[in-house]
């Protein structure tokens, strides 16, 4: 019951991100229903999602890189989770109270932990200069974004338009999303690969660039 109560919640393809939908969160509904049966909290997620991001960082540095991109992409995982936990904790309430707090602890240490992970892959492998490369990347990504939100009402409708221009009628979103990122990264850190973390700075780069023409006429 409280399986089917978390699948019914979850975020669709079309108000989420396709990958997040049809990957991560099929890994996160039984997740899900092993902390709400111990009782967690969803800001016990959000901290373990951090802890994950910390401690991949101390397996890149010990060497253990595999175990490391595997940490890398269970936050992503736990990412969805805490959502699903806090979603469900709340239907359970009888006069539930609207906080944002939540989501606000997720987006923050989230940014924090993923742009550690970030750089210290660069730097565990001999190219910090590429790592801060890809952190900035990934810094004014988040900025353009959440600069777009609060400017321009349409931004959804904007990128909605400019998806199906590239990839036609499409059920779901797609994007450079944190899914895409998160993925990018973890091939990085199993891989020990330099090239691929240099394709994700060069992407993200791109990425915020290609914001300010998107929007230049909104």
């Amino acid at each position: 019951m409280i399986y089917k109560k978390i699948k019914s919640m979850q975020k669709s393809a079309d108000q989420n991100d396709y990958l997040d939908a049809y990957i991560n969160r099929k890994l996160s509904a039984p997740l899900s229903v092993f902390f709400v049966k111990i009782g967690a909290s969803a800001n016990f997620i959000t901290l373990l999602s951090l802890f994950a991001d910390l401690y991949a960082i101390y397996l890149m540095y010990a060497n253990s890189w595999i175990f490391a991109g595997i940490l890398v992409y269970l936050a992503a995982i736990l990412d969805c989770s805490d959502g699903e936990v806090a979603r469900y904790w709340k239907s359970k309430e009888e006069n539930p109270r609207e906080t944002k707090y939540g989501g606000y602890l997720d987006e923050t240490l989230g940014t924090i932990g993923f742009t550690l992970v970030i750089f210290a892959t660069g730097y565990f492998l001999n190219n910090p200069v590429w790592g801060f490369v890809a952190m900035y990347g990934l810094f004014m990504v988040l900025i353009t974004s959440l600069s777009a939100q609060v400017e321009f009402p349409k931004k959804k409708e904007v990128a909605r338009e400019l998806q199906d221009k590239v990839f036609g009628k499409f059920k779901g979103r797609i994007g450079f999303s944190n899914v895409v990122q998160r993925m990018i990264i973890t091939f990085a850190v199993i891989f020990q690969s330099i090239n691929i973390l240099v394709i994700f700075a060069i992407a993200t780069n791109l990425f915020w660039m290609l914001k300010f023409y998107v929007y230049r006429n909104q």
